[in-house]
């Protein structure tokens, strides 16, 4: 969301008569949190029951993936319907779309954590539908800000953080702490774990070390497959549909719509 900011977008968006929005699955009170804290030039919307998201799909404008409650929940907040997965829509004032696009969560986007359309690029095509009198279609392949993850490497980091006994998240901090310094920290780790291995080549005979990193191999092997399961990877044209739940996960309790205000 910052992007579109530092960018200068969101200026090009309201000298061109446009507005912009940040609806988050947060209730109101943490998404205005986060616009104060990291200075939004617009408006943030909580719609924890997903009312919004409800009235886009109802006209097919527009759909998300829902993702994992789980881990959010065991730090500070409460997503009664789950969270959404990164979208973008763009709407003229008589609701002709513009531009849409939602982030299919997988692996390589770390369960869609990571991965966001570029600012410059969503602009681009917003003002090419302005152009056209249909709807825009869905934009499938557009440029991101973030290179794809290569999974195995991301597991080994998860495990590096929990000292190479079982893997452990990265937390998700409400401070000024930068997650991506926290997963570079890692590297070091992971360097001297294969440096010890290598040494112990050196030093001792190489079938008993073979047999203790085969050993250690099945002993992690439950936690590895823990990690795929919790890490959303829908692969292209699988289902669910968007508005479904991602993988691994599961549905939330049923919550009565609240009434609008």
């Amino acid at each position: 969301m910052r992007g579109f900011g530092k960018s200068g977008v969101v200026e090009e968006i309201r000298a061109a008569g446009g507005g912009i929005f940040a609806v988050s699955s947060e209730p109101q009170s943490l998404a205005s949190e986060a616009q104060d804290t990291w200075e939004l030039e617009y408006q943030a919307v909580g719609d924890p029951h997903h009312e919004i998201l409800g009235d886009c799909r109802e006209t097919d404008r527009f759909d998300l993936y829902i993702g994992d409650t789980a881990v959010l929940e065991r730090h500070w907040s409460s997503h009664p319907n789950g969270i959404f997965q990164a979208g973008i829509l763009a709407l003229t004032e008589d609701h002709r779309v513009l531009y849409r696009w939602h982030c299919r969560p997988t692996h390589q986007n770390r369960g869609g954590a990571s991965g966001r359309v570029t600012a410059s690029h969503v602009w681009s095509r917003i003002r090419d539908g302005l152009a056209s009198d249909t709807d825009a279609a869905w934009d499938t392949d557009p440029p991101l800000d973030a290179p794809e993850a290569f999974w195995p490497y991301f597991v080994a980091q998860l495990f590096a953080h929990g000292w190479f006994i079982k893997p452990k998240r990265f937390p998700l901090g409400r401070s000024d702490d930068k997650p991506t310094a926290r997963v570079s920290a890692m590297k070091p780790r992971l360097i001297g774990f294969a440096a010890a291995w290598a040494i112990c080549f050196v030093l001792l005979p190489a079938r008993r070390v073979l047999l203790a990193l085969a050993g250690y191999a099945v002993a992690i092997t439950p936690a590895v497959r823990r990690v795929n399961r919790e890490f959303s990877h829908i692969p292209a044209g699988s289902t669910p549909e968007p508005g479904g739940r991602s993988l691994g996960t599961e549905p939330p309790k049923p919550h009565p719509r609240q009434p609008s205000r």
